[in-house]
């Protein structure tokens, strides 16, 4: 089994475990909310199929990973994901998050930048801002997240099962497209977590800042960086947040049902965000120049 080493608490090192399988150009992905990097069994057969390097791990607090008391605010998980990159000299990686797993990929890029990224897809992404307000009235009351929180720290396991079976949409799924099976691994995975990763993962969703309205408003019109008025081009990231436009297709399949049934604002089931110069690289893991740099 392998493990880096991200952090410490007190005399004891926190370490994440991760897989790297295969060879060619480096896609890494990162898991949801009450998931493993083991979720993503599917996704990882097909692009090593492809003739990708994927290297997938568990967040801190979750699967084979350590279970710290702290550290589950989206500034500590990219720190991780960068000490991953960083240690295994990740190059030209795509990187891919599904669901809560998108904070990572956003914080990541507004903190560390996009020097050893080609491109990222957010699947099933967390939308800039989650909480309702005068000017975000399809977002989410601060009151949903409070409950879920309190149910957490009442009874764990029981408010896994309500999330699992919300996520998976069971009463209408269930049997069908997702068997008693898959259901109960999901399950499992979501009750080894640790509590504190359970609880301090669900807090995370409030940790956003919001952008100025006027800028705001502009860069949902025109897909401009509120941050730096009037330039358009591939998206640049504040600290917290990211202003991301649709792609037409994701980088890769997603065979996870969206949780459609638990009230969210609206938002693409996939976002590509495009790093200037860059393509998604082709099967072959040779890279694409556009022109906007140097060829190699």
């Amino acid at each position: 089994m392998s493990f880096l080493t991200v952090g410490h608490e007190n005399s004891e090192a926190v370490r994440i475990y991760y897989e790297d399988h295969g060879s060619g150009a480096p896609v890494v992905l990162v898991h949801g909310y009450l998931l493993d990097g083991h979720s993503w069994e599917k996704q990882e057969a097909a692009l090593l199929d492809a003739g990708y390097r994927v290297i997938t791990y568990d967040r801190r607090g979750f699967g084979n990973s350590s279970r710290p008391s702290v550290g589950y605010d989206y500034d500590t998980l990219s720190a991780d994901l960068n000490v991953l990159l960083t240690e295994l000299d990740l190059h030209d990686v795509t990187l891919v998050g599904f669901s809560a797993g998108t904070g990572e990929v956003t914080r990541y890029l507004a903190a560390y930048g996009s020097g050893r990224v080609r491109a990222a897809a957010l699947l099933a992404p967390l939308p800039p801002f989650l909480l309702r307000t005068g000017d975000n009235p399809d977002g989410i009351d601060r009151s949903v997240f409070e409950e879920f929180m309190a149910e957490i720290s009442a009874d764990r396991p029981a408010a896994a099962k309500t999330f699992l079976d919300k996520f998976y949409n069971i009463d209408l799924l269930g049997g069908s497209h997702v068997s008693d099976q898959a259901w109960q691994n999901s399950f499992h995975v979501a009750i080894r977590a640790s509590a504190r990763a359970t609880l301090g993962c669900a807090a995370a969703w409030l940790d956003q800042e919001r952008p100025p309205r006027r800028h705001r408003r502009r860069a949902e019109r025109d897909h401009l960086d509120p941050r730096r008025p009037g330039q358009p081009g591939p998206p640049r990231f504040h600290r917290r947040w990211g202003a991301l436009a649709p792609a037409r297709a994701p980088a890769v399949p997603c065979a996870f049902p969206r949780p459609s049934r638990l009230p969210r604002p609206r938002a693409p089931s996939a976002v590509m965000l495009r790093i200037p110069g860059h393509r998604l690289a082709p099967q072959d893991g040779k890279r694409t120049n556009t022109g906007k740099e140097p060829a190699k």
